[in-house]
């Protein structure tokens, strides 16, 4: 179906842990609401648990569960969506069981309150006016007034006192997160040296270590920061006082912390298994089942016992894990530092080096590639092109009927999928997986009824309703006539004068490129840098298309050129080129080392065999 939904994924983050607050979250549950918030504001909230002697309620349990059972369903419902639409089979594609989403949340908040009461032992304290000035913040971002803000977060299950509280407990957990992380240092050396044991390979190919030395940085930081933030919460557990007030929270948190897999020291427990099956169902395209379950703890327990060998290994060969580093977390530590003392002292003799070299010695070569930038905007109907063919749509609903109704869809309907079988859309329609104003105009309609225009993303539709599921109001027998606006030259015109005005600025040098890639200011539909671009690559932004990329290549350096299409219309730039060269033994030496130092590390840490 052309007229699906294409949303992106919402991105999992939990709100009590990472303190972020989804505005798109909203909760509609009126029974959820009447017994746990407005309950809650009588002063009538159920303590479940103490942490240190700070008290969870259930009234944010609930509520975190509930939000994030509504992430997840909704991640499935777009999963779906998106495999239907590529002829894959849904049927397995399942949600995540409440028990372990419950079991899940219960752990964050522990977590998050092992955090809160280490902070407050070390005597990191937000104040007042940090709260009040980020709550003002959050009601400006809204656009909501006073009285409307307050409104919408009784909706999502805060009152004001109870989302200030959220602020500062994200705020204290930032803080705290600063301090676990001062001393966590990145070198430039560390950095460097981690681009040249990867310069090879495919996370860094064609790219120079300047364009990514920041990017390198982040990800060795975020890498130790887990860890760190892990053991240190790990450590705190252990001497913490984790108090149960409901025998049902009790037994979750039992069976939270029931090993699934141990070796001495080291074990990876239950709630390791919900963090990986959340992290696959939110980043996957699988969806939940049993048998996911068996295969993630066979995983863990064959990991377990590779990630205790390598350690062992590690220790003979010198290596120290981080001190601030306890179980699975310290055994990554070993298995990431003597991975890469595998590939530092990797040494073949020349006779092993030459082989492979002499073996494909065509890929050593260096390619003539160019670098460049592509800008440009795609053509899209404004806003007389959608009024000329709503007018259209009119014109053709008032001679529909439901006599002729699949023979208007198949002489007038821009629906590729639909128009040839009368613009019906099967005998059901899943009308959750169909874009919001025309499912609302299903849902508001009667079965028989023939309703319309309806405008979407797409253009306007008329819809004949032949029945409704009345067990379930997402159910429905329907087909469509889809009136697609036509792009007017007057539209086309405002794209190329928008290209136009902006090829003068860079001929007179008030701009540059990379200053029109970067800046935000700069509102294009396409927008990409290339560097090392060769002839077989897609243009970003355009595709594949030997006779535009052989113009590109014959422009010279910083030269460019303009390009017209049916698509859009695009400046496109090349700023550098290198010649072909043809690869030497002696200058590819270090390259052909380091592509057998990869292969003979992933063999003695068991990656490949």
């Amino acid at each position: 179906m052309g007229f699906r939904s294409h949303k992106r994924g919402i991105q999992i983050a939990s709100a009590v842990m990472m303190g972020m607050f989804g505005i798109a979250m909203l909760i509609t549950g009126i029974l959820f609401l009447k017994n746990n918030i407005f309950e809650a504001s009588k002063g009538n909230r159920e303590v479940i648990a103490t942490v240190n002697g700070i008290k969870i309620y259930r009234d944010d349990f609930e509520r975190e569960t509930y939000s994030l059972k509504n992430q997840l369903n909704e991640i499935n419902q777009q999963k779906m969506q998106q495999l239907a639409q590529a002829g894959v089979n849904t049927d397995n594609i399942k949600n995540i069981p409440d028990e372990i989403v419950n079991q899940y949340v219960l752990q964050l908040l522990i977590n998050k309150e092992i955090l809160l009461s280490s902070a407050k032992n070390l005597g990191i304290r937000v104040s007042g006016s940090t709260v009040n000035k980020e709550f003002k913040a959050y009601q400006k971002q809204s656009k909501l007034g006073k009285d409307e803000f307050s409104q919408y977060l009784r909706s999502v299950g805060y009152n004001v006192t109870s989302f200030k509280k959220m602020i500062k407990d994200q705020k204290t957990v930032d803080k705290m997160r600063e301090k676990l992380f001062a001393d966590d240092k990145v070198t430039d050396e560390e950095v460097k040296k981690a681009y040249e044991r990867n310069k090879y390979t495919q996370a860094f190919e064609n790219q120079e270590f300047e364009d990514v030395k920041d990017q390198i940085k982040e990800n060795m930081k975020q890498d130790k920061d887990i860890m760190i933030l892990n053991s240190f919460i790990a450590k705190a557990k252990q001497k913490a006082k984790i108090e149960f007030k409901d025998e049902e929270f009790k037994k979750m948190y039992t069976n939270i912390t029931t090993p699934v897999a141990q070796s001495g020291e080291y074990k990876y427990t239950n709630a390791d298994v919900n963090e990986q099956i959340v992290n696959a169902v939110s980043q996957t395209q699988e969806g939940y089942s049993p048998k996911m379950v068996n295969d993630l703890k066979g995983m863990l327990k064959i990991n377990l016992g590779k990630f205790i060998q390598i350690a062992n290994k590690a220790k003979a060969a010198g290596i120290k894990a981080d001190a601030d580093l306890v179980g699975v977390d310290q055994l990554r530590d070993y298995s990431q530092k003597y991975y890469n003392y595998l590939i530092d002292t990797y040494k073949p003799d020349n006779a092993t080096l030459q082989a492979r070299f002499d073996s494909k010695r065509d890929s050593y070569d260096t390619k003539n590639s160019i670098g460049g930038y592509v800008i440009g905007e795609e053509y899209q109907a404004g806003e007389n092109d959608f009024a000329v063919a709503k007018k259209q749509a009119e014109e053709i609903m008032k001679t529909t009927n439901k006599d002729n109704f699949a023979e208007k869809a198949r002489e007038f309907s821009k629906d590729p999928g639909s128009a040839k079988n009368g613009g019906s859309l099967g005998e059901t329609a899943d009308l959750s997986k169909l874009v919001p104003e025309f499912a609302n105009a299903v849902k508001n309609g009667k079965a028989g009824d023939i309703v319309g225009p309806i405008k979407t993303q797409f253009g306007y539709h008329i819809i004949y309703i032949q029945s409704k599921d009345p067990k379930n109001e997402n159910v429905a027998k329907i087909s469509h006539i889809l009136i697609t606006p036509t792009i007017s030259e007057a539209s086309k015109q405002k794209v190329i004068k928008k290209i136009q005005d902006l090829k003068a600025e860079i001929e007179s040098k008030k701009v540059t490129w990379s200053t029109v890639e970067k800046q935000d200011k700069y509102n294009f539909s396409i927008k990409e840098r290339f560097k090392k671009l060769v002839k077989t690559d897609a243009i970003p932004g355009i595709g594949i298309n030997k006779e535009l990329m052989d113009q590109i290549f014959a422009l010279q350096v910083n030269g460019f050129l303009e390009r017209n299409d049916a698509t859009g219309y695009y400046l496109i730039a090349k700023t550098s080129e290198i010649p072909f060269t043809q690869a030497t033994f002696e200058n590819s030496k270090e390259r052909v080392r380091l592509e057998l130092a990869h292969e003979y590390a992933d063999k003695q840490l068991g990656i490949t065999k």
